[in-house]
């Protein structure tokens, strides 16, 4: 029993992402990714990382996209905005946000800036 059960978690436990960046003009966010199980979720991907403003004026309003992506096939698993809100000169904001993937698949986290 005990050998099915790491054999079943091992596809959504294993994988984790080198840190990864996105930008919108003077907006930057830096981000991780790695798949997790619990009994209550399943297999989910946990982002974490934070958003800062490189530029000297302020920003009204920031959100990030993110798309949880099928590494094999292309697809996009699950998405979620991530709301950051207003942002001052030289600000930054952490942020974490849970993707709902499958067991035993291999994804990556693509992230972008709406302003």
């Amino acid at each position: 029993m005990l050998i099915i059960a790491v054999v079943f978690l091992a596809g959504c436990t294993t994988t984790s992402s080198v840190g990864q960046e996105t930008a919108r003009d003077s907006i930057r966010a830096h981000y991780e990714y790695h798949d997790d199980w619990s009994p209550g979720l399943g297999c989910y991907g946990k982002v974490t990382g934070y958003a800062y403003n490189a530029a000297n004026v302020s920003v009204d309003t920031v959100a990030l996209n993110l798309n949880l992506v099928n590494t094999k096939t292309g697809t996009i698993r699950d998405s979620r905005s991530v709301f950051i809100g207003p942002m001052g000169v030289g600000q930054s904001v952490t942020f974490e946000s849970l993707l709902d993937g499958e067991c035993l698949q291999d994804y990556r986290v693509d992230g972008f800036i709406v302003k």
